[in-house]
């Protein structure tokens, strides 16, 4: 009855999918392994203290945050637009700037979310795939470009799930071909030496999407941003819903920000791990190759379909990606503590001496 309803464009829609599973070990999200500083945790139990802080509305402009963000960064806070995490992001540019039918370019493999907000908001979507080694080619953006006159460019760097990036020449090379908005994702910018938010001034056309998410820990509350010149800010402003961000997440996203040297060093140590965690597994017998990686997880592929119920049996949830299609076999493990880590490898190791 309802489905007679229902847009018919959406009748086999299949939207993200994220399954409920019990677990010790948790891999499969890209999440920070390590808790907050004491500071920032001490500075939320007395912001939760004071009276007026849950039960009025939240500042529908979230200017404090967006200050400390555009301080952070060396931009204005009229630089800065936050959302619930930054899927809202994605949503708020694409509906102000996609009509019905209108195309965006996204890279594949990359983060799904770009395209299904794009099919709810009546877009049609264009892949361009990345190499062999999951390298952007420039030259093969340009070429689709030019054919289908895309309304907007997605460039995830680095890119979600193969955590390859896009040097910032190829960037700048890109951006003097195209006319368009260019978005792009530096969720795990955090993770690399260098983005492009010190080039918004220089190419309008650009927004970038960040997150608290990853390296800043903030998973649960959903808090991301975008940063562009004001002119795209303004654009991008003209979706934004009202009251979308709880107070609670703002002022726990600024907490952190005031506390940066302390997640700096978690980064560090993120990424540590993450090299040794590559190195250590490129001799686990049942994987066939190990990707490298700019964020803080590691692209797997594996001899075994498996592996992955393996690890569930254990209780360690990883991505996974079926056995068909671009990522046939692999699966994407998120760097976890050193203890985590370990248990993993371990795990890993074990699976022919099991099976």
């Amino acid at each position: 009855m309802i489905n007679n309803y229902l847009r018919k464009d959406l009748l086999d829609f299949k939207n993200y999918h994220v399954p409920t599973l019990d677990y010790k070990i948790k891999l499969d999200a890209n999440e920070n392994p390590f808790f907050h500083s004491e500071n920032v945790m001490a500075k939320a139990i007395e912001w939760l203290q004071e009276k007026d802080n849950l039960t009025r509305y939240p500042d529908n402009n979230q200017n404090s945050l967006r200050e400390k963000i555009g301080t952070t960064f060396g931009v204005t806070k009229d630089n800065v637009i936050c959302g619930v995490g930054s899927d809202q992001i994605i949503e708020y540019i694409l509906k102000v700037f996609i009509d019905p039918g209108d195309t965006i370019l996204v890279p594949s493999p990359s983060f799904s979310m770009y395209q299904l907000s794009n099919t709810l908001n009546h877009g049609k979507t264009v892949e361009y795939e990345l190499e062999d080694d999951f390298s952007y080619n420039i030259e093969k953006i340009i070429d689709l470009y030019q054919i289908h006159n895309p309304k907007v460019i997605f460039i995830c760097s680095p890119n979600n799930p193969t955590g390859t990036i896009i040097s910032k020449a190829k960037l700048k090379q890109l951006l003097e071909v195209v006319k368009c908005p260019v978005v792009i994702d530096e969720a795990y910018g955090e993770f690399i030496d260098d983005g492009m938010i010190s080039e918004i001034n220089y190419h309008k056309q650009i927004v970038i999407l960040k997150t608290f998410s990853k390296a800043f820990g903030l998973a649960g509350l959903r808090v991301g941003y975008g940063i562009g010149s004001t002119s795209m800010i303004d654009a991008i402003s003209i979706a934004k819903a009202p009251y979308n961000l709880s107070s609670f997440s703002a002022a726990m996203a600024e907490m952190v920000l005031t506390d940066i040297e302390y997640y700096k060093e978690n980064i560090k140590l993120i990424k540590e791990n993450r090299d040794y965690l590559f190195e250590n597994l490129k001799k686990v017998p049942v994987i066939d190759e190990v990707y490298p990686s700019e964020g803080n997880f590691i692209l797997i592929k594996v001899k075994d379909t498996g592996v992955a119920n393996h690890l569930q049996h254990f209780r360690i949830l990883v991505r996974g990606y079926g056995n068909s299609g671009r990522l046939a076999n692999c699966i994407r493990l998120t760097i976890g503590n050193k203890e985590e880590n370990e248990m993993l490898l371990k795990r890993l190791n074990e699976f022919y001496k099991l099976f």
